[in-house]
């Protein structure tokens, strides 16, 4: 919910969402948009409602993803009535090529004789790196990973052409308190300018690898390519990334080496599609860490963050082995 910006209709307000005031008339017309689709997927049923009122990201993609847990958000109030979320059929028989490709993996060394030696590369992942990227995440790294919604890059760290590390680049938290207190947001502001702000959802270093202040040059080369990459892939750049660290498992000591701020610690809430109200409480605070990517990135966060237009200079992958797995091709 945010402060409205703008008028829908002469009905009362309900909800608002990306700046829309959205009273009882529209959320009657957004209910026959799900009567007329009672067969199709909550994704395809926002994608109609956003291309109704407009709602794009700033790169002119339509807002799906966002709006779909908006939605299903509504829904679990009462306001609207969804489908039911269709259950997906699920193979009697594993996944042979899931298995096949965990077992090349092999399993993890206790320690590395001859560590990994040559210049650092941080790069986007190719293609036909994905597989292995999401594995690799999915078997050493304490979270897992499930595929990002929305704007996402993932990068791989290599040293001397040998994979070292994975990062994960997504979507912003919808509420942060430490970051919203630091930049000065109020909700109308931190709704249409969310977009330029991106969170370090995953950072993995392999656990055999064993380099001293690794993490830190990893995260430093990241960020210097970062917001260039964004606008390459989707039209905008980046001005703040956010992290959050588990402070009951890791000192945060990387971030603060590269210089990243300590802004606050968060309040132990996740978003959650399954709670009423988009959010559960898991009761492990977080500490928070914010790093600007742009000189002026506090100040153009609260006013206009499109005044950064500059040409992008497309990021392009050069022909190369895939330290990941599969075949050797160009990116």
């Amino acid at each position: 919910m945010t402060r409205p910006q703008r008028d829908l209709d002469g009905s009362q307000t309900t909800v608002v969402y990306r700046g829309t005031r959205l009273g009882s008339v529209a959320l009657a017309h957004i209910q026959e948009v799900i009567e007329g689709h009672q067969s199709c997927s909550h994704r395809f049923i926002a994608e109609l409602v956003c291309e109704h009122f407009g709602w794009r990201r700033p790169n002119g993609e339509l807002a799906g993803s966002s709006c779909a847990v908006f939605l299903e958000r509504l829904s679990a109030g009462g306001l609207l009535q969804l489908p039911v979320r269709r259950q997906k059929r699920r193979s009697s028989h594993p996944d042979k090529d899931l298995e096949a490709l965990l077992e090349a993996l092999g399993p993890v060394p206790g320690s590395v004789e001859c560590p990994p030696e040559g210049p650092l590369e941080v790069r986007p992942i190719a293609v036909e790196e994905w597989d292995g990227f999401r594995l690799h995440l999915r078997r050493y790294h304490y979270l897992g990973f499930t595929k990002p919604a929305g704007e996402s890059l993932c990068y791989i760290a290599l040293i001397g052409g040998e994979l070292v590390a994975l990062l994960v680049w997504g979507a912003a938290a919808l509420r942060n308190g430490p970051r919203d207190r630091w930049l000065g947001w109020e909700d109308g502001t931190r709704e249409r300018h969310l977009p330029w702000v991106t969170n370090n959802s995953r950072f993995l270093v392999l656990p055999w690898i064993r380099l001293p202040h690794l993490a830190s040059r990893i995260l430093g080369a990241n960020l210097r390519r970062l917001s260039r990459d964004w606008r390459a892939t989707y039209g905008h750049a980046v001005l703040l990334a956010e992290t959050f660290v588990d402070t009951a498992r890791f000192r945060g000591t990387c971030y603060r080496a590269s210089n990243w701020l300590a802004v606050g610690r968060t309040q132990g809430f996740s978003r959650s599609r399954a709670a009423p109200k988009g959010f559960v409480h898991h009761g492990r605070p977080k500490a928070v860490f914010l790093y600007p990517l742009h000189r002026r990135a506090a100040q153009l966060l609260r006013s206009d963050p499109t005044a950064t237009s500059r040409a992008p200079s497309a990021w392009q992958a050069p022909a190369r082995r895939n330290p990941l797995g599969g075949a050797a091709e160009a990116g």
